[in-house]
């Protein structure tokens, strides 16, 4: 239990990081689509294991979590910066 809570932990830590590059992101709407570029593509297994379906669903989790970032950041930007007419 020690080593998934580890692992937990880590993977907290990453998505912390990855929030705070997002909202710091000049800009927002490329990041998106890079993002979603990457997220598209298809997972890869770590060496010597197979994908299982918690795996997946944990990686679409996080790349929920991501995405629900991005929109948040892109809908910041926009509100700080009035698109011009």
């Amino acid at each position: 239990m020690d080593k998934i809570d580890f692992m937990n932990g880590q993977i907290k830590a990453l998505v912390n990081f990855a929030n705070a590059l997002i909202k710091s992101h000049p800009s927002p709407a490329i990041l998106r689509h890079h993002f979603e570029t990457k997220a598209r593509a298809a997972p890869h297994a770590p060496q010597g294991l197979s994908l299982s379906e918690a795996y997946i669903d944990g990686m679409a989790d996080i790349d929920r979590q991501l995405a629900v970032a991005l929109e948040h950041a892109i809908a910041s930007r926009d509100q700080h910066d009035p698109q011009p007419d």
